[in-house]
């Protein structure tokens, strides 16, 4: 067997495994902060919490990033599978807000295990097959989305929110074991020339190329930024009760839809162009935002937010093809690393809006202010898209604008 279908076979696992101990606990930390007690301006501290992550990543996911690029991408997987069990462990113990912060705060500085994985198979698999390897890969970690919820539920209801925890710090050091063991690496391409953290920031926004995904990957964060860490206590309000397994089934459609149409979406890119499914996915993004504030019954919000998440899988299929074809291989590993930070500004920026418009008008005013962000930043990406540099017989074509 070839070594990259073998990493890719390895690494689909873990990363599996990497998102459902990630997505086991993250529906459910407001949840958790309610139980050690935070009460006043609950909203704001909730998306204090999850932009803390954000505020750390990004700086520190470039600089891993560019480690990756000169020392390999399995070390950093393997030092950030070590830092997230670790950090997980420590949630674990947490007795304040401020303590959950941190270790937010902790974790976007010192991790990257999915990111590492997905520089690793762009750089070791054959340019031909890379945007659909990535796109496996992207749906391994979707599927951790799905079953993430419904485990941490199980998991939750059975032992506590802490032990949970635990559980995923034990997944990680799993998946740190088997990348360890199994991961191969022949291709560590080094960097054509040394460059700082801040001439390689330079490099990626005068490239039109990559100023556009780094924009377009800042929106698709911020829509999950936005959205998630509110999304339990709205379906509360809409009468789910809490531990209902219908709430943690709401919670991973959009990953349901996204491993049903990665492929679909990474074949559509081959065929009319990459930049187009963005364009795409962010004007559907948009409506499917919008749409969730008419939904009173749970059925139809779930209907809605499925539909919205079928639009918004052409993002990352997309995005992760422009960087295995388009981006030079002694720099891809940066800029996915760049691109991570481009994600967290959103996801650092979107939380902090989000939580300061639910205190005032309610959760509904959220899904207004993502679907106003999300068409204008279709236009807004369709106008960065139109300056790239047209290789023959690559096709970039957009849609028109009638």
């Amino acid at each position: 067997m070839p070594y990259y279908r073998r990493n890719i076979y390895v690494l689909a696992v873990t990363i599996f495994l990497a998102g459902v101990s990630w997505n086991q606990i993250v529906p459910f930390l407001p949840l958790f902060m309610r139980q050690i007690g935070v009460q006043s301006h609950f909203y704001e501290w909730v998306g204090f919490v999850f932009a803390a992550q954000s505020i750390a990543s990004i700086l520190a996911m470039p600089l891993w990033g560019k480690l990756g690029d000169s020392y390999g991408r399995k070390p950093m997987i393997i030092r950030a599978g070590i830092c997230l069990a670790g950090i997980y462990f420590g949630m674990s113990f947490c007795r304040t807000a401020w303590q959950l912060a941190l270790c937010r705060f902790l974790n976007g500085a010192l991790t990257g295990f999915i990111p590492s994985s997905f520089a690793l198979i762009a750089t070791n698999t054959p340019e031909k097959l890379a945007p659909r390897y990535v796109a496996a890969a992207l749906s391994a970690s979707n599927a951790g989305l799905i079953v993430g919820p419904a485990f941490g539920a199980f998991l939750a209801s059975a032992t506590g929110y802490r032990v949970s925890m635990q559980w995923s710090g034990a997944a990680v050091v799993l998946s740190t074991i088997l990348v360890w063991w199994l991961v191969s690496e022949p291709n560590k391409v080094q960097p054509t020339e040394k460059t700082s953290l801040v001439q390689d920031f330079g490099i990626s926004v005068r490239s039109p190329i990559q100023l556009s995904v780094m924009f377009a990957v800042m929106l698709s964060w911020a829509f999950g930024a936005a959205i998630s860490p509110y999304l339990a206590v709205h379906l509360q309000d809409m009468g789910v009760r809490q531990g209902d397994f219908l709430a943690y089934t709401v919670y991973s459609l959009p990953a349901v839809a996204f491993v049903l149409s990665a492929q679909a979406w990474t074949r559509f890119g081959e065929r009319q162009g990459y930049d187009r499914g963005i364009f795409l996915g962010l004007i559907g993004g948009a409506a499917g935002a919008v749409s969730l504030v008419f939904a009173h019954s749970v059925w139809f919000f779930a209907l809605l937010y499925f539909l919205a998440g079928l639009w918004l899988s052409a993002l990352s299929p997309s995005i992760g093809a422009i960087t295995c074809t388009e981006v030079e291989q002694g720099f891809r590993a940066r800029a996915y690393g760049i691109q991570q930070s481009a994600g967290t500004l959103g996801a650092l920026v979107a939380p902090l809006i989000a939580g300061a418009l639910a205190d005032r008008w309610g959760i509904p005013a959220i899904f207004i202010f993502v679907g106003a962000a999300f068409f204008a930043g279709a236009f807004i990406f369709r106008a960065l898209a139109a300056k790239w540099a047209r290789k023959p017989g690559i096709k970039r074509q957009l849609p028109d604008p009638e």
